[in-house]
């Protein structure tokens, strides 16, 4: 009988050899797998989308109702004898709260940033000023 070495048989480390040289030429073996690396790109890739779209209805939000409220307070707190701020609290409390809630709850989508925009732009302004410039600490 001949030895494994005169036979034209190829040799197990010559085998596994093709087996992985052809697996890596495969043109799957090309295509890039996930790993968990790629799952924190995924996470940034979602944290940007977030960033650039819903912080940017928040933010519009909160710009607005800012301006709202300087509108509405500044001649009321400009004056030497201030009238009475309720009106103008109620009408605030209304937007932020009234308006805000129903773009959060009914309305949706992007709105629903702006919503909450909006009422963290009450609530930052009456922390900020101490109740001034939302009508909450007015003189009876």
């Amino acid at each position: 009988m001949a030895e494994p070495q005169e036979r034209d048989l190829p040799s197990l480390e010559d085998e596994i050899f093709a087996v992985a040289h052809n697996v890596e030429v495969e043109p799957a073996a090309r295509a890039h797998p996930r790993l968990p690396a790629d799952r924190a790109q995924v996470l940034a890739e979602r944290a940007r989308a977030f960033l650039g779209q819903d912080v940017r209805s928040l933010a519009a939000g909160f710009g607005i109702f800012l301006f709202v409220d300087a509108v509405m307070m500044w001649a009321p707190l400009m004056m030497s004898q201030r009238p009475s701020l309720m009106p103008q609290f109620i009408t605030l409390l209304v937007l932020a709260f009234g308006l805000g809630g129903l773009l959060v709850w009914k309305v949706g989508g992007r709105w629903r940033t702006f919503g909450i925009g909006m009422m963290l732009a009450w609530v930052f302004l009456t922390l900020v000023s101490v109740g001034f410039l939302t009508g909450v600490t007015a003189p009876l």
